[in-house]
């Protein structure tokens, strides 16, 4: 099934669903259409590119973390898979 999502910023490497999807179901993005490889939340990020390990994360045309691992298109992208070093460096 075919889920509403969206591509903030052309910069964005991470669609936002704007819907409960499922594994198997397909998101349109400006690459084409992805489908999903696991359950998505309303309001979560998916990948809509292969990320590789370390990997920027970009969300509104800004880096907001980065790809532990690497990680295919379709991938729930979230705290469990993306690194953030905001609020863990000296002096923050």
């Amino acid at each position: 099934m075919l889920r509403k999502s969206k591509v903030m910023e052309p910069k964005d490497n991470v669609a936002v669903v704007l819907e409960n999807a499922n594994k198997g179901d397909s998101i349109q993005t400006p690459q084409g259409e992805i489908i999903l490889l696991e359950d998505v939340e309303f309001a979560h990020k998916v990948s809509i590119m292969d990320l590789a390990a370390k990997a920027p994360v970009y969300k509104y045309g800004v880096e907001i973390g980065y790809m532990e691992n690497a990680t295919p298109k379709g991938t729930w992208i979230h705290n469990h898979n993306m690194m953030c070093d905001r609020g863990r460096k000296a002096g923050h």
